[in-house]
């Protein structure tokens, strides 16, 4: 890189913090033919740099130039985390798979306000709001109250697509895949074939005989640690597989319907008619 060219902290610690996760790889690689060996004990980098703000807020270092007056001192000292430390201290899994303050419609100067006070996505916006408040994001972030709720409203679980599957051992994401156009898109098939039935709001789902698993597609699936739960006729279906995108649950053999109902996790529930394809039917109706 040259010495004239300003570089984020962030892109500089991975870079050596990635080279030291490759130091340690060896170490255990070393370890099965020497019990004892050697390892770093403390790790400290000293910088002669120009400390720069670009104007989007983003901190950069540009290391200084032979003889060239005013740099600042930047001591850096590495420590070591363990996989608990990690899992306590930073955001899980889940939390980091939902949707990107960009997909919920906010602006950059938007972005950079709310990630002043820790929310980078739509799970973490909505954690905040349940202990603030909309107002309370609004006035201490400066972002308009209608951006917000709408960001919060794009952030909320939803249930977008729905079928069943004969192979337990079928990937969950493979019943929400594109049909071919004659046949239709899932979603269309959905439209189509879901009339109403029974009390207002319940819809008709038809499966083939022998489906063994009921998959839904959505996005924020997981919210909070909570995953979406299916029952069928009051009974808790078992759940296979679940993500921020996807889940499935394992239908009770021989089950040829009953009312389905799929509960996400803020309490939003959707209830289905489940009916099972009679022989020879022409698929969805």
């Amino acid at each position: 890189m040259p010495s004239s060219a300003g570089y984020p902290i962030e892109d500089f610690l991975e870079a050596i913090t990635a080279q030291l996760d490759q130091t340690q790889d060896a170490l255990r690689l070393k370890a099965v033919n020497r019990p004892l060996t050697f390892a770093l004990k403390d790790f400290n980098v000293n910088l002669q740099v120009f400390v720069e703000m670009n104007p989007e807020g983003k901190v950069t270092f540009r290391p200084a130039a032979p003889n060239e007056a005013g740099a600042s001192t930047v001591s850096i000292g590495f420590t070591t985390i363990t996989r608990p430390m990690i899992e306590e201290n930073t955001i899980s899994m889940e939390m980091s798979q939902a949707a990107s303050l960009d997909e919920l419609g906010l602006k950059a100067d938007e972005q950079r306000q709310l990630a002043k006070i820790g929310v980078r996505n739509g799970a973490q916006l909505r954690n905040l709001q349940r202990s603030a408040g909309e107002e309370t994001l609004s006035r201490q972030t400066g972002v308009d109250l209608g951006r917000i709720k709408g960001a919060l409203n794009l952030a909320r679980p939803r249930l977008e697509d729905i079928g069943a599957s004969a192979a337990p051992e079928a990937p969950v994401l493979s019943a929400f895949e594109p049909q071919p156009k004659a046949g239709g898109g899932l979603a269309d098939r959905l439209r189509q074939g879901m009339a109403s039935q029974g009390r207002p709001g319940m819809r008709r789902l038809e499966i083939d005989p022998g489906a063994r698993e009921i998959q839904i597609g959505g996005r924020n699936l997981i919210e909070g640690g909570r995953a979406p739960r299916a029952m069928l006729d009051g009974r808790t279906l078992d759940t296979l597989q679940a993500s921020s995108l996807a889940a499935s649950f394992a239908l009770p053999p021989g089950q040829g319907g009953g009312h389905l109902v799929i509960e996400l996790p803020d309490g939003e529930v959707e209830d289905f008619h489940l009916v099972e394809r009679k022989p020879g039917d022409g698929g969805w109706q």
